[in-house]
């Protein structure tokens, strides 16, 4: 179990570094990450290289056995490159990405990658074989703030290019795309248009499914370009990229980015900006669980929240013992590498609101000692269980090519949710909605990429906004129910082929024999709540009610809300399909509902669960010499655990015997 934090010694001066490096060891930190803005340093001038700063810092840190995770610096350029080149400049929704900010560049521009391999090859062989560098992340929260979609003329060019490597011909394209549709029938390659923004009618939802699928290649070809400079260069150290926090669900598809690195990392802050309250534990947890699924493995939190952030406003204060059970948390929910994001908060740039362990002096704040406590208070335990394999009899299931879609064509405003212009996150908060159903009853729950998930380890599998199908996953799903296992499938599913062309069958498509249920009719209803009952327990649900049909299902749920002309028809239905079950759920269920439905759920699979109330969050982990019963109170107020009552923000840690 590693603790860090994330180092800046370039905002500081030289006489500050020894005593930076004593306060962080002091505190039980070991591990910087250093360098990932850093570009205009080391390359003042184009073919100017100068690594001695970085040489300085590193021999510093080795000298005080502290070790360094090294980012590369292409999170942003100098302006001179900018100047030079200015086709590596991103355009997104109108708007030029311009120097002065960052996430600014065009994947797609030649000049940019030709650039990158130079400034990342002579930094991976000044500093590359350093004693004190352990491993590398590459770029910085790639994607983020919207910069995984790009409208430039140099995207648009390698958009075409990718087009004709895909379909060949633009006849197989139009086909594909059902460009007879609208009569949008193109003849030429440089005759397709870039799809951004519109004044009214949207582009065919084919050629959108098509442009978020190249971005993402693109950013993945991107990432593997310089994982082969860095093994070259820098052997032996491991390889890393940090993904920015929610939304996580993004059009990159991050589980494939990931069979180029060794290990996942992400960016963990519940709170950011001016929220009135933190992000719900259980999405927290969720979050937490999408990045330990990429890889089904332990990961990293790159940077994890120490003070209290943003940019430009700022809001909730973590209450004292806050900011000790989030880091404590990501441990319990896979984490083995804790780097707090910063070590001192930064007096200067856009930054200076994003508070870090230290205030803008050198102070030892409350949270410096807060940490300092937390780090010695799990270490022992977390050493055990950290790096070892995180249980779990239930997976909750993404699909990139689902996300994507739902991105551009919801169906239902209630699965329409931008917090910011640039993402589109109703896809995300409806996964992380369904996963918090589990999380509240205290089942080890995996989310995990369906593309790359072993469906045979599980006893349920919980799949919402399966609309657009792979027939291979389906058969891999229809033998999961078949052997004995319990599946979950959400409103909406079997509804298109991947080609993003509606099946010439009702909802749910191909799933429609095991689930024993039929939808002719659907009413999007957004964020109203329509009222149905599980037997004489009543609930509510929204953004989309479909009208079920059960040819061989049972029913375990009917829509009773007076206002609704479906009054009494079936909205949750449950099927014996070979030795296993299929629950189909025709409506977005509240949180609570959603809790109802799952004990019946876990109940019919034979999965012991508890729930003790809306604060405290149980998980079981397993340890090289022990197991773990751990219970985290998320209240600033105690709370009852069973027969045991715990303090606020208390993080308890229960050793078991192994059986």
């Amino acid at each position: 179990m590693i603790f860090g934090a994330d180092y800046y010694p370039e905002q500081w001066t030289s006489k500050d570094w020894e005593e930076d490096i004593r306060i962080m060891k002091d505190m039980g930190l070991t591990r910087v990450r250093l360098a990932e803005f850093s570009w205009a340093l080391v390359e003042p001038k184009e073919g100017r290289f100068d690594f001695s700063f970085w040489q300085k810092i590193l021999d510093l840190f080795h000298k005080h056995k502290m070790d360094a995770i090294l980012g590369t610096p292409t999170a942003t350029f100098p302006p001179w490159l900018a100047k030079k080149y200015p086709d590596i400049l991103q355009v997104r929704d109108g708007v030029l990405r311009g120097i002065g900010t960052r996430r600014q560049a065009c994947f797609s521009s030649p000049n940019y990658r030709k650039a990158v391999v130079r400034v990342v090859t002579k930094m991976a062989q000044a500093l590359g074989k350093h004693p004190a560098v352990i491993g590398w992340q590459v770029d910085n929260e790639i994607g983020h703030e919207g910069s995984d979609i790009d409208h430039s003329d140099t995207s648009l060019k390698a958009f075409r290019v990718w087009l004709k490597n895909k379909y060949k011909t633009v006849g197989k394209l139009n086909e594909t795309w059902g460009n007879v549709f609208w009569g949008v029938m193109f003849n030429d390659w440089n005759e397709i248009p870039i799809p951004g923004p519109h004044v009214s009618a949207g582009y065919n939802p084919s050629m959108i499914q098509d442009f978020y699928r190249f971005h993402s290649d693109t950013v993945v070809d991107f990432v593997r370009l310089q994982t082969e400079i860095l093994r070259k260069h820098s052997p032996g150290r491991k390889l890393t990229t940090n993904l920015y926090p929610s939304p996580f669900l993004p059009v990159i598809d991050m589980s494939e980015l990931f069979t180029h690195l060794d290990y996942v990392s992400w960016d963990n802050y519940p709170t950011w900006g001016d929220q009135a309250e933190p992000f719900p534990h259980p999405f927290i947890s969720a979050m937490h669980q999408y990045n330990r699924g990429l890889k089904n493995q332990s990961f990293t939190v790159m940077e994890q929240i120490s003070g209290f952030q943003g940019h430009d406003l700022l809001g909730y204060l973590p209450a004292p013992g806050q900011i000790k059970l989030w880091m404590k948390q990501a441990i319990v929910q896979g984490s083995d590498q804790i780097v707090f994001f910063r070590y001192r908060t930064a007096r200067y740039g856009q930054e200076q609101l994003c508070y870090g362990i230290l205030d803008h002096d050198k102070a030892l704040t409350e949270r410096y000692f807060e940490l300092q406590k937390g780090i010695s208070e799990i270490l022992p335990q977390a050493e055990d269980f950290a790096s070892e394999e995180f249980p779990a009899d239930v997976a909750l299931l993404h699909d990139i090519e689902n996300s994507r879609n739902f991105k551009h064509q919801p169906v239902s405003s209630g699965l329409k949710y931008n917090p910011v212009p640039f993402a589109e996150v109703g896809y995300d908060i409806e996964m992380a909605t369904w996963f918090s159903g589990m999380n509240i009853l205290n089942v080890n729950t995996h989310f995990s990429p369906i593309s790359r998930t072993d469906f045979s380890k599980y006893k349920v599998l919980v799949l919402p906004l399966y609309s657009m199908i792979d027939d291979t996953i389906v058969e891999r799903l229809r033998e999961f129910v078949k052997k004995g296992g319990t599946l979950v499938l959400g409103y909406r599913a079997g509804a298109k082929d991947k080609n993003s062309w509606m099946l010439d069958s009702q909802i749910p498509g191909p799933f429609s024999e095991m689930a024993g249920v039929r939808v002719r009719k659907f009413e999007a209803v957004s964020n109203r709540e329509v009222k149905f009952r599980f037997r004489v327990l009543p609930g509510t649900c929204s953004k989309i009610c479909e009208i079920l049909e059960p040819t061989t299902a049972k029913v375990w749920a009917r829509y009773t809300d007076k206002n609704k002309f479906y009054k009494g028809k079936p909205v949750i239905t449950c099927n014996k399909f070979g030795k296993g079950f299929v629950v189909y759920i025709g409506s977005s269920l509240s949180p609570v509902s959603l809790m109802l439905l799952y004990r019946r759920v876990l109940r019919l699979a034979g999965i012991p669960f508890q729930f003790y109330g809306p604060n405290v969050e149980k998980t079981f982990r397993k340890g090289k010499s022990k197991d773990y019963e751990i219970y985290i109170n998320h209240s600033g107020k105690k709370s009852l655990a069973g027969f045991k009552l715990l303090k606020p923000f208390e993080v308890r840690i229960l050793p078991k015997n192994k059986k």
